[in-house]
């Protein structure tokens, strides 16, 4: 499973919660999302996406639906992917 890095804030109800996503042109997406879709590890958030492309500088994710801005597909420093295998993972930079 591929993961990208991501805040948090409240959502509109207890059970979801804002996930804000960094490209690498420093644009935020915001989704709307359950709270129990995300996935904590070491103090942080991660969604889960879908790579199309991968520069080893940049990453082209597809996210799991529509942002705020009607986007489908970021590009994101490789950096801030996390790919998790069972209980293998790897981070690309």
């Amino acid at each position: 499973m591929t993961y990208v890095v991501c805040e948090v804030q409240r959502g509109l109800r207890e059970s979801e919660v804002t996930a804000s996503i960094h490209d690498a042109e420093g644009r935020t997406a915001f989704l709307r999302v359950e709270r129990d879709f995300l996935m904590q590890k070491n103090g942080k958030n991660y969604l889960p996406v879908g790579v199309i492309h991968d520069t080893g500088e940049h990453t082209l994710i597809e996210l799991p639906h529509e942002a705020d801005s009607g986007a489908n597909r970021l590009w994101v420093d490789s950096s801030r992917i996390l790919i998790q295998r069972g209980a293998r993972e790897r981070s690309p930079a």
